[in-house]
């Protein structure tokens, strides 16, 4: 694989307990990464790499999901909608059948290998990376990615298919998306992760952007510190600073 551009070494201070994942997407057989040796859903595999060496899937050993990354096109059984109600994900096939309007998919035969390494073994520069982390960490995070643009955020999602809203859609859109581990219903039924994680995935476009920002941004402000109260009373103290500054009557004028 190329070297790596982007120095992902940053990523330490998080004291991760789940590793963040790098995945690449390739019609190229990689040459120094092995193979994944098991059947694993695509929204098991970010899982399995945080604590594996490096490997690549195919589409033989994607069990499910295969569909998402473009190694089969949906099925007519699937496109109509029928298997959603069976698992209680949908009240009916016509429900069901709206999820594949907006769904966002990789073309097929496009992609023949995915890559995925944690960040700290990484020998290539990644498409996407998928964080999993706590709420004090993910705010750090979702705060760096607007840090400097502004941008909004927004979680774009469905009960099934969640893989990909992790994987295909911010690859194809360029748009940071995140999700709640216990949302995606077939994440939950194989207990891919425990419930109450944030899932954070970040195209390779807005990679440099969110570490530049990381390294610029101040992770923990002093505001944060505060209380209750103290908040506050600062607060009223900076809208005095600015009103004297401005040589404004109230901020409001």
């Amino acid at each position: 694989m190329a070297a790596v551009r982007l120095d992902f070494s940053l990523f330490d201070k998080f004291d991760f307990e789940y590793k963040p994942v790098g995945v690449k997407f390739t019609l190229k057989k990689p040459d120094d990464i092995d193979p994944l040796n098991k059947e694993l859903a695509i929204c098991e595999m970010f899982k399995e790499a945080q604590t594996s060496e490096p490997f690549y899937a195919t589409k033989a050993t994607t069990q499910c999901g295969e569909h998402v990354v473009g190694y089969e096109e949906f099925p007519p059984l699937m496109y109509s909608g029928q298997l959603g109600p069976h698992f209680s994900m949908f009240k009916n096939a016509l429900a069901n059948r709206k999820v594949y309007d907006y769904i966002r998919i990789l073309p097929k035969d496009s992609v023949k290998y995915i890559i995925h390494a944690s960040y700290d073994k990484m020998t290539f520069d990644p498409d996407l990376m998928i964080f999993t982390a706590n709420a004090r960490q993910a705010e750090i995070l979702m705060r760096a990615s607007s840090f400097a643009s502004g941008d909004m955020w927004s979680m774009k999602g469905s009960t099934c298919l969640a893989c990909a809203w992790l994987y295909s859609y911010p690859y194809m859109t360029g748009e940071v998306n995140f999700s709640i581990s216990g949302l995606g219903f077939s994440m939950k039924a194989r207990n891919v992760l425990p419930e109450g994680l944030i899932l954070i995935s970040v195209p390779a476009n807005q990679l440099p952007i969110l570490i530049d920002n990381l390294n610029e941004m101040e992770w923990e402000p002093e505001w944060f510190k505060l209380g209750r109260e103290g908040f506050i009373d600062a607060v009223k103290k900076l809208d005095e600073d600015i009103i004297a500054d401005y040589g404004m009557t109230d901020r409001w004028k």
